[in-house]
């Protein structure tokens, strides 16, 4: 910090900062914490050594404040108040299993995925895309007890219910929240609103302002959603009655896992926060809707491959799932037309007419009788990079050059279809 001509300093001049949390590049950090006895929020500043709280604090000669959170809003914000050791990541991970596995009973595979879905709400900050849970089912009440459970154990955790877009959009901007919405129905607005926040780089205009809603979300709904309601980045925990006896999970249990957690996951995030950011997952293996799900996942375990390899077994079914709807899908079907025509006829022309009969033929042979409208398909040709020729007599065509054949082979893989 230099001294200004006065003697003063340069900090104490500016103006300080409000701040949520910050992430500097010498990786030293500022979080948010809770006040002693439900006080005001202070700064934790760590330089990766030592801590500073207060609420003020300094970095390279910047002041940095508590941004303004509503009142009633940080009464709900789950906040760690101190920072514990957490151990290995493996270790963590495995004692924030156990708590799911315990009070709320799921089976192991939901467990897995729900256990790093926590930790990837403190290292979400390193993904492009935030992943989703959606909690569906009859048994509401393992339902509720889980979001219960995930307000102790995610970062920066705030309940919510009857969300609306604008209601969603008066939330503070930048905060990381993880989003814990329940409510028995969602609009297809608030779902497309929820899908541009879970993008990092995507920023929403709103009064002359740019809005920063990024984080991880958490639905639970009454009822399940239709098929295509919701989109791939999400984890389905499905409540299934059990009749199994659960523990004890009351407001004193509820404060101590909280205290705990929030600890250990503060430790957690400021030890692995820069090396989820530079962690290079190779997700190519899985179909290409589920490949953001699977680097944030991989992102919450950045130094344990074999955690990371468990994530092929963890979502195999919901990638087997969507290659064989991909039978049926018009974009697929339409690749797998381009690619039986260059293969029949290399190097020669095809009609749109003529590529969406090939494309009707594919169905038929799967089940499904459908008639193709050629004016869509031609668009979706168009949207999915093959350039047609000019139209003739018989319409537009379909040069099946090399070139052709290389992206609808490319397209094939990208698109993960199952049978070329």
């Amino acid at each position: 910090m230099k001294p200004t001509d006065d003697g003063a300093t340069a900090a104490t001049i500016a103006r300080p900062i409000a701040t949520i949390g910050e992430v500097f590049a010498d990786g030293s950090t500022i979080e948010m914490i809770g006040g002693v006895q439900d006080g005001n929020p202070r700064l934790m500043l760590w330089d990766g050594a030592k801590e500073m709280i207060g609420s003020l604090v300094e970095h390279r000669g910047r002041l940095y404040e508590p941004a303004p959170i509503n009142s009633s809003v940080l009464r709900e914000l789950t906040l760690p108040t101190r920072s514990s050791p957490h151990g290995s990541t493996r270790e963590f991970l495995m004692e924030t299993c156990r708590l799911v596995a315990t009070l709320v009973g799921l089976e192991e595979k939901s467990v897995a995925l729900v256990g790093r879905f926590v930790l990837c709400s403190a290292l979400v900050d390193s993904v492009s895309v935030a992943p989703a849970l959606t909690i569906v089912g009859p048994d509401t009440a393992r339902g509720n007890r889980l979001m219960a459970l995930l307000r102790c154990l995610c970062r920066h955790s705030l309940p919510l219910t009857g969300v609306s877009p604008a209601g969603l959009c008066s939330l503070a901007s930048g905060a990381r929240f993880t989003f814990l919405i329940s409510q028995s129905t969602v609009s297809d607005k608030l779902l497309s609103l929820l899908a541009d926040a879970s993008s990092r780089d995507r920023k929403i205009p709103l009064r002359g302002r740019l809005l920063d809603l990024f984080g991880v979300q958490v639905i639970h709904y009454d009822s399940v959603l239709a098929d295509d309601s919701w989109p791939l980045r999400s984890i389905q925990i499905s409540m299934m009655p059990t009749g199994r006896d659960l523990p004890v999970f009351d407001l004193d249990a509820q404060h101590r896992i909280s205290s705990e957690s929030q600890a250990k996951l503060l430790s957690f995030r400021r030890t692995n926060l820069s090396g989820a950011r530079r962690l290079q997952f190779d997700a190519s293996k899985f179909t290409f809707a589920l490949r953001d799900l699977a680097r944030s996942i991989a992102a919450a375990t950045p130094d344990d491959t074999e955690l990371q390899n468990e994530i092929f077994d963890l979502l195999r079914e919901p990638d087997a799932e969507i290659r064989s709807e991909k039978w049926l899908e018009l974009s697929c079907v339409l690749i797998e037309a381009v690619l039986v025509a260059c293969h029949e006829s290399p190097g020669g022309v095809v009609y749109v007419s003529d590529l969406a009969e090939i494309a009707e033929e594919i169905l038929k042979r799967r089940g499904k009788e459908s008639k193709i409208d050629f004016g869509k398909f031609g668009k979706r040709l168009k949207l999915l990079g093959f350039a047609t020729e000019p139209r003739d007599a018989k319409g537009s065509r379909l040069c099946l050059r090399e070139t052709v054949r290389n992206r609808a082979q490319q397209l094939a893989c990208d698109f993960g279809i199952p049978v070329v």
